[in-house]
């Protein structure tokens, strides 16, 4: 071991700088230490460490300690923003001034993150001003004025009530197609140029895995000078980086791109060039073409999602129908390219426009040509149509492999990588997490795996309920819902139901509000997803339990398998509608299995049981946040209990004490509601 080693595992002794900034001191966890150990050795070594950290490791500071400790040059990325400014607000402060240890941080976000103040100038009072008539919208456009002129990271984060869909965000944020860059008067003021500053003069820069995955990211971000500058780079919620590697790596095109470009043609083209072509007329084209590519009829019954898309035309939609909608967009699009040309020198937002057009016109022989044998293997195409307007055409890699195949071979590449997640793998090379991002070969990469030191055995007790309907029969949410009602009443709340589609988290909702009185002297209250955002679900949720407010059930989907912190006695009843098998008609998830299937390996036990028990686990993963958590499981799944694949997904969840009947589960609910109680009495 040596003197750097020695040095890493003493931050988390019992004694150490960590104990002694703790309230009521540190108890050394084992696996934390042999963690912090790894990741120092592969420092040292400068090599690559996959590590899978159970909830309870303590992976943050675990990989925190020995970076700080070796004093060098760092690139932090993870997959949510929520962790991004965890680390970067609270967890690296604590940290440094713990060891006592100072260390330059910058937050870096993508462009769209920040306040654009010339955008929000224009809107405000500029030229385009002119163009808006919406009352409301000049009135939060006011309100961001006020918060913008006092801000200083100009981060849209610090804003409250303003999410990722209020249509104030085009008119103050800026994309990689409308930004002006050197030509802005605002670039000397501008907050992503100075993000992008901070990050070159900073030890370590925090981003998202959305940032780093990125190619038009890396260039406009300002990643692609930063990264040959770091001698580490750490991914953690590593689980995530295939699926976003994937989802950035490909090539889209969507119909809220499209209606952007026209509404910045209709609002820019008079103000730059009036009176010299027809914008109105211009951008009004481009929205019915937009609107006549989504209502291309499918055939049959083929439900809204994706399409595959390995022929000429997308499966289940009319042909003739969608080659004429195509190039009706095409000459929507070549109209702009001949009216901005006309107009070329103008303006530097038209200029910037023209390029955009000119752009997805180059790509656009990817939509209308039949894939060969060679792009078909590939790449993956398909058509996402969501039956309310909205579109998308899609064509990605099947995995993220090329981009850690080119990662560690790259001149004046980072010398150490290490990858960490509470979800890796099912054996101890990891290959649900290394074969997707085709590092099972890399000769140097260690994979570790630390379970949990919780002792989820007295913690937390599982059911998995027999007499349900399968989870494919019309009756099975009825029936589960009901159940639901029961225990959630039992428990007074505090009950979390995921289910693995947003349609049948809509459905539950509707069915729990109907059996459960509501009103004023309503004993409980359902909260469904959609009904109010993520973060107002998840406080309302919190305050419920607390003294004297109805308890709560909270029933979602999607984003809330995972990054959902519900520690202490918050929540005591998780229950999960269904086994997260992926969709066997998802062109994605086919091309994987397909793959499988050609190399002579077979398809469920590559890929789709892989991918079920990964979201399976990380959904497991919200009930038992601590040593003193207390809860219990039920998995509505009945065939965990008689299918051969039951037992391997049984096994990659921790070990908990079985409930056989809804007596037992009754049981364990009523001792969890007295045990609460007797314990505010005290």
């Amino acid at each position: 071991m040596t003197v750097f080693v020695d040095a890493v595992e003493a931050v988390f002794a019992a004694d150490g700088p960590l104990a002694a900034t703790t309230p009521g001191g540190l108890q050394p966890r084992q696996a934390q230490i042999h963690m912090a150990r790894a990741v120092a050795e592969t420092l040292e070594a400068q090599t690559w460490l996959a590590v899978e950290a159970g909830t309870g490791v303590g992976k943050t500071f675990a990989y925190l300690a020995p970076l700080l400790l070796s004093g060098r040059r760092a690139l932090l990325s993870t997959a949510t923003q929520a962790l991004q400014e965890q680390l970067f607000a609270r967890d690296i402060p604590a940290l440094s001034r713990a060891l006592g240890l100072p260390v330059r941080v910058a937050l870096l976000k993508g462009r769209a993150s920040y306040v654009c103040l010339q955008r929000l100038e224009q809107a405000r009072s500029g030229p385009v001003a002119g163009t808006l008539r919406d009352p409301a919208l000049a009135t939060g456009l006011e309100h961001v004025h006020r918060w913008a002129s006092a801000s200083v990271q100009g981060d849209l984060a610090e804003l409250p009530g303003l999410d990722e869909h209020s249509p104030l965000r085009p008119w103050i944020s800026s994309t990689r197609e409308n930004c002006l860059a050197d030509a802005c008067p605002r670039l000397a003021s501008c907050h992503v140029n100075r993000a992008r500053r901070a990050a070159q003069r900073a030890d370590w820069v925090v981003i998202n895995h959305h940032l780093y995955f990125s190619d038009q990211a890396v260039q406009a971000s300002g990643l692609s000078e930063l990264l040959p500058q770091v001698e580490v780079v750490v991914f953690d919620e590593a689980h995530r980086l295939n699926e976003i590697g994937v989802q950035f790596m490909g090539v889209s095109l969507d119909s809220g791109r499209l209606r952007a470009l026209a509404r910045e043609l209709a609002s820019q083209g008079p103000v730059w060039a009036r009176g010299q072509r027809p914008w109105a007329h211009l951008a009004l084209e481009l929205e019915h073409a937009v609107h006549h590519l989504a209502r291309v009829p499918r055939s049959g019954a083929a439900p809204a999602g994706r399409c595959r898309w390995s022929s000429p035309t997308p499966e289940g939609l009319d042909p003739r129908l969608w080659t004429l909608a195509l190039h009706g967009l095409a000459q929507a699009l070549r109209a702009m390219e001949h009216a901005l040309e006309a107009t070329q020198g103008a303006a530097v937002e038209l200029q910037r426009l023209m390029d955009t057009v000119r752009g997805w016109l180059a790509e656009w022989p990817r939509w209308t040509e039949p894939p060969t044998a060679s792009t078909a293997s590939e790449a993956v195409r398909w058509a996402d149509v969501d039956g309310a307007g909205g579109w998308r055409l899609v064509s990605v890699p099947p995995d993220a492999s090329a981009r850690f195949a080119l990662a560690g071979r790259a001149p004046q590449a980072a010398r150490s990588w290490i990858f960490t997640s509470a979800t890796l793998g099912g054996d101890e090379a990891l290959r649900w997490f290394t074969e997707p991002l085709g590092l099972q070969h890399h000769e140097g990469l260690r994979t570790l795996r630390l379970p949990s030191p919780f002792d989820h055995a007295a913690l937390a007790s599982l059911y998995v309920p027999h007499d349900l309907p399968e989870p494919g029969e019309p009756d099975h949410t009825p029936r589960l819902a009901q159940a639901v009602a029961r225990w959630a009443s039992r428990l007074g709340g505090r009950t979390l139901v995921l289910t693995t589609t947003l349609r049948a988290a809509s459905r539950m909702t509707d069915l729990l509000a109907e059996m459960l009185p509501a009103g004023p002297d309503a004993a409980l209250q359902v909260l469904g997803q959609g009904r109010l955002s993520r973060r107002a679900l998840l406080a309302r949720f919190r305050a419920a339990a607390g003294a004297g407010q109805p308890g709560a059930i909270l029933v979602a989907s999607a984003s809330f398998w995972e990054g959902v912190d519900l520690a202490g006695d918050v929540l005591q009843l998780l229950v999960i509608d269904k086994l997260p098998f992926p969709s066997p008609g998802d062109p994605l998830i086919e091309a994987r299995a397909q793959k499988h299937t050609d190399a002579g390996l077979s398809a469920f036990n590559g890929v789709y049981l892989p991918q079920a028990a990964q979201a399976l686990r990380q959904g497991v993963g919200r009930l038992i946040r601590s040593e003193t958590d207390r809860g219990v499981l039920v998995i509505g799944d009945r065939r965990l209990l008689t299918r051969s694949y039951g037992n391997a997904l049984l096994a990659a969840l921790p070990p908990m004490r079985r409930l056989v009947d809804e007596d037992e589960v009754m049981r364990a609910l009523e001792e969890l509601a007295l045990t609460r109680a007797s314990t505010k009495a005290r």
